[in-house]
């Protein structure tokens, strides 16, 4: 399972790499895709609807949103308890109540979802913006190293000389 996991981010790596466009292009439609799904979890996965919209503003790659948005899916689980806590910090809603409720029912669980949820989505939205920006960044670098890698290479003609 892990070995198809990991097989699967090396292709869209690939596909990313090798995206046509200029450098800043794709890396801004990447770093929309992994914003999109940091508010993804808070609005139960309406958010995807926001992407060829936010695509369109932000004049950036539509795949290269998608294959961030699917990074993001990869890179979000890693966050959730720091958006929460980032979020209460901003809000002011203390943390503890889940650790002492952790063990209720699903009705328990969502009413601590509608006490946490604005900050669990305030602390969402600033994370994603931080790593939205870190993988702008990230990207853009990344498929600059690799265009001038590739564009060093000679060029085979596929001929042979005889």
């Amino acid at each position: 399972m892990w070995k198809k996991i990991l097989r699967k981010l090396k292709y869209e790596y690939i596909k990313l790499i090798r995206m046509k466009g200029a450098p800043s292009f794709v890396a801004r439609g990447f770093s929309v895709g992994i914003f999109i799904e940091f508010i993804t979890l808070p609005t139960l996965g309406l958010a995807f609807l926001l992407l060829f919209p936010m695509t369109r503003l932000f004049r950036c790659s539509f795949p290269a949103s998608l294959i961030g948005f699917v990074f993001g899916k990869i890179v979000l689980p890693i966050f959730m308890l720091v958006n929460l806590k980032v979020g209460t910090t901003i809000i002011g809603n203390p943390l503890q109540e889940h650790v002492q409720h952790n063990h209720e029912s699903f009705a328990g669980w969502l009413q601590w979802m509608k006490q946490n949820g604005i900050a669990y989505f305030t602390g969402s939205m600033v994370m994603g913006v931080l790593v939205a920006f870190g993988s702008y960044f990230l990207v853009n670098a990344t498929l600059q190293w690799y265009r001038k890698k590739r564009a060093r290479r000679p060029v085979a003609t596929g001929r042979t000389s005889s």
